[in-house]
């Protein structure tokens, strides 16, 4: 008998994650589980995910509760396989599984946040068991509070598919936004994008000259920038619904701590992390570990971006090889 596994998913990057499994469950069609995923409609269409339609719960209702629609739609999970995003959701289906003895397992699908991004209930953490990416992350969400017996690293498989791309022709940058402003989780920081984009924007208007074309990769889950067209005019600035689909179009891309830094990383572009100096903790891995640059004012990504800096691709991409492996053999395990 097949083990039931509903994924939840909301956001790109943990559906990006969990993509490289379900391809191939997809391909081999398989039987040793009954996956379902519940994600959000922005996610489907940004993951080109259509092709699992008969996967995909299409009909969910989230004016009800997560019960309701399970009893709706007749299916009942042994495994809930769920992201780390702060969303609503997420708490739901980790609290069922954690009163109907399903086994209810969070995915941590990047480099920071750890303790905070997982479902609690009176701050105690709701899954059974936390999937982290490699020692570094390990070490850092026991040291938030995360208890070591529930840890398990298992790689990124989105991360660990990533093919280099031959550097385009053009020289184009990437501005990756985040809407920090909109999660209470991550006031610590003691910054915003606003702030962000005061020292991108002036830096700009030193070095428009260098590039051919400029995007702003707006973040999925925001349908505006929440900035005056004029800015974009002034400096013939391109926007774009999302940082992924303009990922492929430039060799420089800036950021604060996105993941999507992290697989143009891997693209081997030329990327900078902006950190405001007044910033209480930096949460890009890139530049924690020095793989990247920081810069804290627009003077210094003005210095950066005018000079050479040299990148190390291949030493954190060593420590993520066999990811797809390592997760789907943890799932076979976890269902006997």
């Amino acid at each position: 008998m097949s083990c039931k596994i509903l994924f939840v998913v909301c956001e790109v990057g943990s559906a990006k994650y969990c993509l490289p499994l379900w391809n191939r469950w997809f391909k081999k069609k398989n039987n040793s589980f009954d996956w379902k995923i519940l994600t959000f409609k922005n996610i489907v269409s940004s993951c080109k995910l259509e092709k699992f339609s008969k996967h995909l719960i299409s009909r969910y209702d989230f004016e009800k509760s997560f019960v309701d629609n399970l009893s709706k739609i007749r299916w009942n999970p042994s495994i809930i396989f769920s992201s780390s995003s702060y969303k609503n959701i997420e708490f739901e289906s980790l609290l069922y599984a954690y009163k109907n003895n399903v086994l209810g397992i969070q995915f941590l699908d990047t480099w920071y946040n750890y303790f905070a991004r997982l479902a609690k209930k009176n701050n105690k953490v709701l899954a059974s068991k936390v999937c982290v990416i490699d020692q570094s992350a390990y070490l850092e969400a026991y040291k938030e509070g995360v208890g070591k017996e529930i840890l398990n690293i298992l790689g990124q498989p989105a991360l660990e598919k990533i093919k280099y791309k031959k550097k385009i022709k053009n020289n184009n940058l990437l501005f990756i936004n985040q809407p920090i402003s909109m999660h209470k989780q991550v006031r610590f920081l003691n910054y915003n994008e606003k702030d962000v984009w005061d020292i991108f924007f002036d830096a700009m208007e030193k070095v428009r000259s260098k590039y051919d074309n400029i995007y702003f990769g707006k973040h999925p889950d925001l349908n505006s920038t929440n900035l005056p067209s004029n800015i974009f005019k002034k400096l013939d600035i391109t926007v774009l619904d999302s940082g992924q689909s303009g990922l492929n179009l430039v060799n420089t891309v800036v950021g604060m701590y996105s993941t999507l830094m992290i697989d143009a990383f891997f693209l081997k572009k030329k990327i900078v992390s902006v950190q405001p100096s007044f910033a209480k903790k930096n949460l890009c891995i890139l530049s924690q570990k020095q793989y990247i640059p920081l810069a804290s004012n627009s003077e210094d990504l003005i210095k950066i971006l005018t000079n050479n800096y040299n990148y190390n691709y291949e030493k954190i991409k060593k420590t993520l090889i066999g990811s797809l492996d390592k997760l789907e053999n943890f799932l076979k395990d976890e269902k006997n």
